[in-house]
């Protein structure tokens, strides 16, 4: 499992969003999600219904409506795999972010140089490796998992606020980690009771 999720957040850094989807749903059954609705690669949709999503549609990701949800064990797989690919997705936000404020000034000096600024930047790197590390003690726990995604959620927030108005513009540095988060919440199982 170790070097699946390796391959899946290669794939999430080095590549596209979509190429890491795809990846994580290798041998999963994509007509059975845990809610009932799915993320999918926008090439293996065939006729199924779909709810338009202009962002995902820009990433080549559909939201497709199923019949039928699968029981948390047969997710929790999927949702390890999609939480690696989110941590190189957000590698790569944050890559973007280092860049664009290295790029921009205030007060004459760039705005990466500002000490909350590093801070926050700091503790994303942080955050991403201990979210690393956590999955792979834990992929196999959903709970876990879930958890793991909701921090990576508070992260990819946080990283697109340095990003000033064009972190939360369709178009935007951080469309990826956007598209990202809403297919995990369509591929994490969550405990209801």
């Amino acid at each position: 499992m170790s070097d699946t999720l390796e391959e899946c957040e290669r794939l999430g850094h080095e590549k596209r969003f979509v190429d890491g989807l795809t990846a994580a749903l290798a041998g999963a059954d994509t007509g059975a999600p845990p809610g009932r609705v799915a993320a999918l690669p926008a090439d293996r949709v065939g006729g199924a219904p779909t709810v338009p999503h202009r962002p995902a549609a820009q990433e080549d990701v559909a939201f497709v409506r199923c019949d039928r949800t699968a029981p948390t064990e047969a997710t929790t797989a999927v949702a390890a795999r999609l939480a690696a690919v989110r941590i190189g997705v957000l590698r790569q936000l944050s890559e973007h972010v280092v860049d664009h404020l290295g790029g921009r000034l205030s007060g004459g000096e760039p705005i990466l140089r500002k000490q909350l600024v590093q801070a926050t930047v700091a503790d994303g790197h942080t955050e991403l490796e201990a979210a690393r590390r956590r999955l792979r003690v834990a992929a196999d726990v959903p709970a876990a998992v879930a958890d793991l995604h909701d921090r990576l959620t508070a992260l990819d927030w946080e990283l697109a606020r340095l990003l000033g108005a064009s972190g939360f513009l369709s178009d935007g540095g951080a469309r990826a980690s956007y598209v990202a988060r809403l297919a995990a919440h369509c591929w994490t199982p969550r405990r209801t009771s």
